[in-house]
C-alpha cells in the first residue's frame, strides 16, 4: 500500500489522481520542504550565536593571562590556580564548541535527508498529471550545491575548536584533508 497524506492507493492498479489533488499533495509536501528548510536556518543559527560567544570568552580568557602574568612573579601560588582554572575553562569551552558543532551537524544532516525524501516522494509518484511539477526545489545539483554551506559550518566550527583546543595536527594536513574530502562529499553526493 502506497500512503499519501490524504489517499491511500494500491500499489497494483495507481489511478490517476485530479489535478486539485495532485496540486495539494505537492503544496503539501513543498510546505514540509520549508519547514525543513527553516529547521537547517535555525539550527545553524544557534550553532554560530553559540560559537560567537565561546570566541568572545576564549579571547577574554586570552587577555586575563596577559594581565595575570604581572602576578607570577608576585604571588606564584595564585597565578599556578588561576592558570589552571583557566586551562580548565579552555578546556570545556573547546569540547562545548566541538559539541555544538557535532549537534548542529546531526540537526541539519536530519533536516536535509527529510527535504530529499519529500521531494523524492513527489518525483516518485508516476500516476500524478504532467502538468504537476515535479522538483519542488528545483534541479537537484544546485539544490545539494545550497546544501552544502549547512553542512559546511558546523564541520569548520568543530575543526575551529579542534585546533583551538591542540586536538588537531598541523593545521595545513587538516586543511588539506578537509578540502579533500569535501570534493570527494561534493561529487558522490551531485552524482546520485
Amino acid at each position: 500500500m502506497k500512503i499519501l497524506p490524504f489517499l491511500i492507493m494500491s500499489q497494483s492498479s495507481p489511478a490517476a489522481i485530479t489535478k486539485a489533488e495532485a496540486e495539494a499533495l505537492y503544496d503539501r509536501i513543498r510546505a514540509k520542504i520549508e519547514h525543513e528548510d527553516n529547521l537547517v536556518n535555525q539550527r545553524i543559527m544557534w550553532m554560530i550565536t553559540l560559537q560567537g560567544l565561546l570566541f568572545t570568552a576564549y579571547g577574554f580568557s586570552l587577555s586575563a593571562e596577559a594581565s595575570s602574568l604581572s602576578f607570577a612573579n608576585t604571588n606564584p601560588d595564585a597565578y599556578y590556580v588561576f592558570k589552571a582554572n583557566l586551562t580548565t575553562l579552555r578546556t570545556a569551552m573547546t569540547y562545548t564548541g566541538i559539541s555544538a558543532s557535532v549537534a548542529a551537524l546531526m540537526g541539519v544532516v536530519a533536516a536535509n535527508r527529510a527535504i530529499r525524501d519529500d521531494e523524492n516522494q513527489i518525483q516518485s509518484q508516476t500516476n500524478l498529471p504532467p502538468t504537476v511539477l515535479k522538483k519542488p526545489i528545483g534541479q537537484r545539483a544546485t539544490n545539494r550545491l545550497g546544501m552544502t554551506c549547512s553542512l559546511l559550518m558546523p564541520i569548520l566550527g568543530g575543526i575551529a575548536w579542534a585546533w583551538i583546543g591542540g586536538l588537531l595536527p598541523s593545521p595545513f594536513l587538516v586543511l588539506a584533508a578537509a578540502i579533500l574530502s569535501f570534493f570527494v562529499f561534493l561529487i558522490t553526493w551531485a552524482l546520485r
